[in-house]
């Protein structure tokens, strides 16, 4: 599928498909493109301590991780390419493998953080995680009696405002919804969160509650954030509110509208009583 941006002073096609065994994209592009030629080394960007890590065998473990869900599900990722590297990438996996990873998490003592961003490289703990199941069970998970595929993160270019408020997200997330049907899935899941929660402060909730019910999702779960995640939000809310952003607040400054939609939806008290809720989303294929 191709999706065309404008950006450079130019339109150029940006390039969604799914993620195969040519190429496993086990990390962030914190300054992208994300090559076969660069994923194992540190780029600028990147946080430190991740060299240590990537001599390890981590990246190995969770790479072949990866070609097992690919070789079971079709794939895990939506992948945007341009240029020959990519710039986007949104993971997913079963409803079933989702719910055993963050079990299995719990019971080494792990904080696996309702398991979105495990898969990618700042959480070293996943091939941990990983190594503790068997490859019956592991099998079992991906088999998926509920026929149902949970998005577990996404993320777009980074650093490089170049590629955000593009379209290309959505690109990806009507790519999945068109190519897991023909595989016979029925169901996507995904974690949200209420529209007044500030870029800087999603955490793993990437997609906003009403940005998935325009593409055809609705609520199925609703429960509290986590501590952390709470104090994160109300934080950032009040940061714009009072315009008191700091350097730190790069994501923020680069979405003016960003800061004009938080200030709109704060104004109204209610934001209040819905910025700690996390919801769980769910789109019917069959229906869609």
């Amino acid at each position: 599928m191709k999706h065309r941006i404008q950006i450079d002073g130019g339109e150029r096609d940006i390039d969604i498909r799914g993620m195969d065994a040519s190429f496993i994209v086990y990390r962030k592009m914190y300054v992208p493109p994300l090559t076969p030629a660069n994923i194992g080394s540190v780029n600028p960007g990147d946080p430190a301590g991740l060299e240590g890590y990537l001599k390890s065998d981590g990246p190995k473990i969770i790479e072949e991780f990866f070609r097992k869900q690919i070789r079971a599900i079709g794939s895990c990722a939506i992948l945007a390419w341009d240029q020959g590297g990519v710039i986007g990438k949104m993971y997913f996996t079963t409803k079933e493998l989702f719910a055993s990873v963050g079990s299995a998490a719990e019971a080494l003592g792990l904080h696996h953080d309702e398991f979105p961003g495990c898969m990618c490289i700042e959480n070293s703990d996943m091939p941990k995680v990983v190594r503790s199941f068997s490859e019956d069970r592991l099998q079992s998970l991906l088999a998926s009696p509920s026929r149902t595929l949970r998005i577990l993160c996404l993320n777009v270019g980074h650093f490089d405002t170049r590629y955000h408020g593009k379209g290309i997200a959505s690109a990806m997330l009507e790519f999945l919804k068109a190519w897991a049907p023909e595989r016979g899935w029925h169901t996507l899941e995904a974690p949200s969160c209420a529209d007044v929660v500030p870029f800087r402060a999603l955490g793993p909730h990437i997609l906003r509650r009403s940005y998935l019910e325009k593409r055809g999702f609705h609520a199925v779960e609703e429960k509290p954030a986590q501590l952390e995640d709470t104090e994160r939000r109300r934080s950032g809310i009040e940061r714009i509110l009072s315009g008191n952003l700091n350097e730190g607040d790069w994501d923020v400054k680069s979405y003016a509208w960003n800061i004009e939609m938080v200030r709109r939806l704060a104004s109204d008290p209610a934001w209040q009583e819905v910025y700690d809720k996390t919801y769980i989303m769910a789109c019917d294929l069959e229906a869609s």
